[in-house]
């Protein structure tokens, strides 16, 4: 495998073709992912999978939910609810990556960073199988509904919501910040 090509080749997809992802791809990528991360120390995370019509409107409500109580976005006409819904349903995956947390701050830091580097190996392990995902981590996402769908306990933070599916047309690559924009020098 070339990590430096599709590093540099993936994308995030926005728009997903209709077609189903099957849950146990998502597993194998998964596992893939996590065997790839180093770390001596076990990563305690859990992923929750809305792969059918029904888990998928159900994620829609619980999302729109906080929208709907919002007194602002109560206005917005019923069409852009409808939009929102149905590019939630319209996406053939979710999977939900929850993280633990500890009450020692740098450990639930430690975990937090593992989870996302896993998650990291997930989407570059998921374009090799031209699997797209789109890592969503919107506020909309914070929401008590959402929580509670997803049964998390006080002791878990949900690290973001990977859209997948199948893609017909990979986007045009967007500038990146080089490398030197990032970089200062310790001197004195």
């Amino acid at each position: 495998m070339n990590f430096k090509k599709i590093i540099k080749e993936r994308r995030s997809i926005r728009k997903f073709s209709p077609f189903p992802v099957d849950q146990e791809l998502v597993l194998e990528l998964l596992h893939a992912a996590r065997l790839l991360y180093p770390s001596r120390e076990d990563v305690a995370f859990r992923c929750v999978y809305a792969g059918t019509m029904d888990s998928r409107e159900r994620l829609a409500a619980c999302m729109l939910e906080p929208l709907e109580k919002n007194r602002l976005v109560k206005w917005l006409p019923e069409k852009v609810r409808d939009f929102v819904r149905k590019r939630v349903t319209d996406i053939p995956g979710h999977l939900m990556i929850i993280a633990s947390t500890d009450a020692d701050r740098r450990k639930s830091d430690n975990n937090y960073a593992a989870v996302c580097g896993i998650m990291q190996n997930f989407q570059l392990l998921a374009w090799q199988r031209q699997l797209g995902t789109l890592w969503d981590t919107e506020p909309m996402m914070q929401s008590k509904e959402l929580f509670n769908l997803l049964k998390m306990n006080p002791n878990e933070r949900l690290v973001g919501i990977f859209h997948l599916g199948y893609f017909d047309k990979i986007p045009k690559a967007r500038a990146r910040t080089r490398a030197e924009k990032k970089w200062t020098a310790l001197s004195g």
